[in-house]
């Protein structure tokens, strides 16, 4: 039988225990900044300690805590990796975003999708995989992770870096596409802050100074006119064409001033087939013609930010078995996808780790007013994830 029909029942009699619990996580105030993840991560050392679970406590700083427990033994070692912060609640909301709300088989509160519901969705499911340990397909990883909403430099990104996690495969409950997707491949990003050098002069007599705006404007629109060749690549079947978007631009302090320096920064999507340091070398090579050509013209430049592509093989037997597992749960294949942005994927493949998305929840409920998850459907995350670890049964 290709579903294992304990669990299911299992998952289905603690219905309610899911919804508790998340009721639970949401009013542990985890908004980042501060963080405070001490506070998720007691209850989740709550739930699990009394279940015989081992329970591993990391800190980079004091109070935001990164948890990590252990199920069964053996390969291949499954990391699920959650995460414990929230972002802050904003405005528009018609209850108290950490006073949960349960309605119509749904629950309202800071967290609720993205990422406390999975949290609680798993920590349930430990108790029916303790129970059975001997009947997993190896170790099961189950990590509760700390500034995911920051950039994970006190997180996963910095576990990752320390090579804490020996897995062979990484699930990131995180990316909400109601268990219709599964997702593979993240475009890399590249942030750069650009300035232009000028000289300052009256407004009256612009000719005596250098202005950097319009030199900064001309670069600018270099690259826009090169992007052809910027972004020279072959398409991808999941993933959206690379993109350049000017996000901040800045300069001078009065209009009767010719402005001595400007700032540009801007963000670069790019796909796989593609690496970032060509995409850089070949703005610079731009900003070199505009100094040869504009009289007074000068550049300097700064990376913010680089972070590789990646693309998970979809042929690898582990992924292959998430997919038909969820087909079984979910009476549908989900589809294998891209996405432009970036998750804790990154670092895990980074380091070895094929890292897949794969998450309930609705596309635009992550950081809205009003955050909401059907408890059905951790329910049905929680029979995925859990058919997905057991042995298949005879």
């Amino acid at each position: 039988m290709a579903i294992d029909p304990m669990l299911n029942k299992f998952m289905d009699e603690h219905r309610n225990d899911i919804e508790s619990l998340l009721v639970r996580l949401i009013a542990a105030n985890t908004v980042n900044p501060p963080g405070d993840e001490y506070l998720a991560a007691q209850i989740m050392r709550d739930v699990l300690e009394p279940l015989g679970v081992a329970c591993m406590t990391v800190e980079k700083l004091p109070g935001r805590t990164n948890m990590v427990a252990r199920i069964g033994s053996g390969r291949p070692k499954t990391l699920i990796a959650c995460h414990f912060d929230v972002v802050p609640a904003g405005d528009g909301w018609q209850s108290d975003p950490f006073a949960a709300v349960v309605r119509d088989g749904r629950v309202y509160g800071r967290g609720a999708s993205d990422n406390k519901g999975q949290l609680a969705a798993m920590l349930v499911l430990a108790g029916f995989l303790k129970q059975h340990e001997r009947e997993l397909i190896g170790e099961v990883i189950l990590a509760g992770a700390a500034d995911e909403e920051r950039g994970s430099n006190l997180g996963l990104e910095w576990m990752a870096d320390e090579r804490m996690f020996d897995a062979d495969f990484a699930i990131i409950p995180d990316i909400d596409h109601g268990m219709r997707e599964i997702t593979v491949a993240e475009k890399g990003a590249f942030f750069l802050k650009i300035t232009s050098y000028g000289r300052q002069a009256h407004g009256s007599t612009p000719e005596l100074g250098v202005n950097a705006a319009w030199h900064m404007i001309e670069l600018l629109n270099g690259i826009r006119e090169s992007l052809d060749t910027l972004f020279s690549h072959e398409q991808d079947p999941l993933l959206s064409p690379p993109t350049f978007n000017l996000g901040v631009i800045k300069g001078g302090t009065a209009p009767n001033i010719v402005p001595a320096e400007c700032e540009a920064q801007v963000d670069f999507r790019f796909l796989p087939s593609q690496r970032a340091e060509d995409i850089e070398r070949a703005i610079m090579n731009i900003a070199a013609r505009m100094e040869r050509e504009h009289q007074g013209a000068k550049f300097g430049f700064e990376r913010l930010m680089m972070v590789d592509p990646i693309r998970v093989d979809t042929e690898l037997e582990l992924v292959q078995r998430l997919r038909r597992k969820a087909g079984e749960v979910l009476g549908r294949l989900p589809d294998f996808s891209g996405m432009s942005g970036s998750t804790v994927a990154k670092p895990l493949v980074r380091t070895g780790i094929p890292a897949v998305g794969f998450a309930p929840g609705d596309d635009n409920q992550a950081h809205t007013a009003n955050e909401s998850i059907a408890v059905d459907d951790l329910v049905k995350f929680a029979k995925v994830i859990g058919n997905f670890l057991m042995k298949e049964k005879s």
